[in-house]
């Protein structure tokens, strides 16, 4: 559920832009996002913290590799 909310949330923000502005917004949303996650102060307990960090970070990472590639493909004829 998680993923399909950021799924859809991060294609709707590249959709928005036009074709040649879509791959830096993608890189610098992962830029952003991986600045966010190693920089957010851990709180509670840590094993637990540190877990859904790295979930969060597999989570986006994988999104953003996603994204990344169709961006990249060459344009069909």
């Amino acid at each position: 559920m998680v993923a399909a909310s950021l799924e859809g949330a991060l294609e709707a923000m590249v959709r928005r832009q036009t074709e040649g502005d879509r791959l830096p917004l993608i890189l610098r949303l992962r830029a952003q996002m991986e600045q966010v996650l190693a920089n957010a102060p851990l709180r509670g307990d840590l094993v637990k913290a540190i877990a859904l960090r790295t979930r969060m970070a597999a989570l986006f990472d994988a999104e953003f590799n996603r994204l990344e590639a169709f961006e990249r493909l060459p344009a069909q004829p």
